[in-house]
């Protein structure tokens, strides 16, 4: 009998995912994804939360079988720590932890060392280099120790982008045959029969006349958005057609929406909050801007190609990130009232690119989700020795 007759007749390979709350965010969307489609006669999976936050997926996540369990937040490391003990003693066993909170990971895995947890994978989805080097010495050598505690309780680990294996693994990552790069991958579905234009402004209140500069992220410090307001705002003196579109949630949105009212822009920028509908959302955009202070790929960006945008991203930006021939601009940061202005006004006047062909070069790229199902799938087989306990039925 062959192998994959045999997989049916074990029971699923249990695995822990550790991201906390499952907002509508890039990695948590992605983990969504893969949810959605993976054997879940194959593959049970479980998702840790944190006591008292409730995520956007929460529901979906408990519709499509798979467990959330809690535990402290991981500001209070001893709560944190045995609250998660906790949850891999008395809800196991788990055949695998798959941990995605950068350095936190390191506390993850070294629990699930001591719980005797055979598959530990730690995820990189970002290159958090740059920002570790304005941290303080304490914090500095936090990160240190939390990647020295990987590298000692991992067995596996992937990475987002060839950036993101650096800033985790380390210069030489190549080196360890643990450590391998996943680009994470995105539901092309949507992008094959989107909202029109004109559906989608409608729906949000925007002109059909309007020049829409859209930018889709979490409102974290990486993110960048007061770079995008205040070239905006130099802009839309100029030019009253255009608009701003910014999508997404999160702790400094407030400050940003704040920002909005003091300079006077109230009525030219719409936040969305965090939506589910991303890729119908892109539509209504002219251009797509992305100007991250760092990251592990960006996958907004490969959503926007994928919408045939022109993308004008931030030059910290993994080049992994170009997918679509022509579609993504490197600007540098430090240029906002030059080349920044000079692109958006070009990328506007040219229009929208060739949407069929955009989405057919993303079909075919590392970043369908399909592939990272199927990479996934065989990844767990692989690790938990499935395939060799098969073939010895």
């Amino acid at each position: 009998m062959s192998a994959a007759n045999h997989s049916k007749e074990l029971k699923p390979l249990r695995i822990l995912h550790i991201a906390f709350t499952m907002h509508a965010r890039g990695t948590e969307t992605w983990l969504m994804n893969v949810l959605r489609r993976i054997d879940r006669s194959r593959f049970q999976l479980d998702f840790l939360t944190i006591n008292g936050e409730e995520g956007i997926y929460d529901k979906e996540i408990k519709e499509l079988g798979g467990n959330l369990y809690s535990c402290p937040h991981p500001d209070n490391k001893g709560a944190f720590l045995r609250g998660l003990r906790q949850v891999l003693e008395e809800k196991g066993p788990f055949d695998a932890v798959h941990a995605h909170p950068y350095t936190m990971s390191g506390l993850a895995l070294m629990q699930a060392m001591r719980t005797n947890i055979p598959v530990r994978i730690v995820h990189s989805h970002t290159d958090r280099r740059k920002a570790s080097r304005d941290k303080s010495w304490v914090r500095r050598a936090y990160i240190c120790a939390m990647k020295k505690l990987i590298k000692k309780t991992a067995t596996y680990g992937l990475a987002a982008s060839k950036d993101a294996a650096v800033s985790l693994f380390g210069q030489n990552w190549k080196n360890d045959p643990r450590w391998n790069v996943m680009y994470c991958g995105i539901d092309l579905k949507p992008f094959e029969k989107p909202k029109s234009k004109e559906e989608v402004r409608q729906e949000l209140g925007i002109s059909n006349n309007a020049k829409v500069i859209g930018h889709v992220g979490s409102f974290h410090f990486e993110k960048n958005h007061e770079f995008t307001l205040h070239l905006f705002e130099k802009m839309a003196k100029k030019n009253l057609k255009l608009h701003l579109l910014l999508v997404g949630d999160g702790p400094l949105k407030e400050s940003v929406e704040e920002s909005v009212r003091n300079l006077g822009l109230e009525g030219r920028v719409t936040f969305t909050g965090a939506r589910q509908d991303v890729p119908h959302l892109l539509n209504a955009m002219d251009v797509f801007v992305f100007p991250s202070l760092f990251e592990g790929l960006g996958l907004a960006v490969v959503e926007a190609q994928a919408a045939g945008l022109t993308c004008l991203v931030a030059d910290t930006v993994p080049k992994e990130a170009s997918i679509v021939d022509g579609s993504v601009q490197f600007l540098p940061i430090e240029e906002a009232s030059g080349k920044w202005k000079d692109s958006i006004k070009a990328a506007i006047e040219a229009g929208v690119g060739d949407k069929k062909n955009a989405l057919s070069q993303v079909k075919a790229s590392p970043f369908n989700i399909e592939h990272n199902v199927t990479m996934l799938s065989e990844l767990y087989d692989t690790l938990s020795n499935r395939l060799e306990k098969t073939d010895a039925a």
